[in-house]
């Protein structure tokens, strides 16, 4: 008996059962929920997809072993907002795709009489584990823009900051009403955070502060500790204010034209090989005349 004959089997069988037993009900968790109510972020699922995209979700949270590789990125899913159960949503569809694929590819090859099924099954492995990885990148990669993204958006919160405390508005005050003029993702995001503190009675400058930690963008809790300042000892703040924002615009400047620079330097080498072989082209029938002669 070829035992390599029984590998597509179980692949495919563990496949099937990891969606069944995802599929079950079951009873909601307390720690799960008390955990969501801390979130920062209100994340709305489709009425479709939230049942199958739960259930999936908490059953990989509870079962996976707890290892450092596979920790859960919070900190960038806070930012982007993607829920935990999205985030194992997302790994456990794109690596049953490919665990599954090879193996229906497989199955196709042996019909025509190309190759054994198992050849092709085999690769469903390493395509499983690349798919799964890939994920974090991709998070990681839209966490990155994201955090840019929110400290241009911190460099103009500052001048707003400034303009109001100049118009005598107090700390509060003026954080909340330049935070409700941008339109952007990041002031609806302000805004979220300073309403929710309101209500709860919490300082708006501690909530910022918990909010730049959460989503580690450390620029958002320098507006905080200025801020306090002026609220809590009465300090005049507008030069404060004004100087951060703009020592915070050459950073983002320098910052800039690094990647400028960098992305020139990456043009280098594709730039020399171009002209490299446009010079043969042009040398290359000079070269044969003159051997043929």
């Amino acid at each position: 008996m070829n035992l390599f004959a029984l590998v597509p089997g179980l692949i495919l069988g563990l496949g099937v059962a990891t969606i069944v037993s995802a599929l079950i009900p079951r009873q909601a968790h307390l720690s799960a929920t008390l955990d969501r109510l801390h979130e920062t972020t209100i994340t709305v699922h489709a009425p479709g997809d939230d049942s199958m995209q739960h259930r999936v979700g908490s059953w990989m949270s509870e079962h996976l072993p707890n290892r450092s590789w596979l920790k859960v990125p919070t900190t960038d899913l806070r930012l982007i907002g993607m829920s935990v159960d999205k985030y194992y949503y997302d790994k456990t569809l794109l690596s049953l795709i490919g665990l599954l694929s090879p193996l229906v590819l497989g199955l196709f090859a042996q019909a025509i009489g190309f190759m054994p099924f198992y050849i092709p099954g085999l690769l469903g492995l390493p395509i499983a584990f690349w798919l799964w990885v890939s994920v974090d990148q991709d998070i990681r990669k839209k966490a990155d823009d994201a955090r840019s993204e929110f400290t241009r958006a911190v460099a103009v919160y500052l001048e707003m900051v400034a303009a109001e405390r100049k118009r005598g508005a107090t700390a509060a005050r003026a954080l909340e009403t330049a935070a409700a003029v941008g339109r952007s993702w990041v002031f609806l995001r302000i805004r979220q955070e300073l309403t929710r503190a309101r209500y709860a009675g919490v300082a708006p400058w501690d909530a910022l502060h918990a909010l730049s930690q959460e989503i580690d963008v450390p620029d958002l809790a320098d507006v905080a500790k200025i801020v306090r300042l002026s609220g809590e000892e009465g300090a005049s703040i507008y030069e404060t204010l004004r100087s951060r924002g703009k020592t915070l615009r050459h950073k983002l400047l320098a910052e800039e034209h690094e990647k400028a620079n960098s992305a020139s330097e990456r043009m280098q080498m594709p730039l020399a090989t171009t002209l490299f072989v446009y010079v043969g082209i042009i040398i290359t029938p000079l070269m044969l005349n003159l051997l043929s002669v």
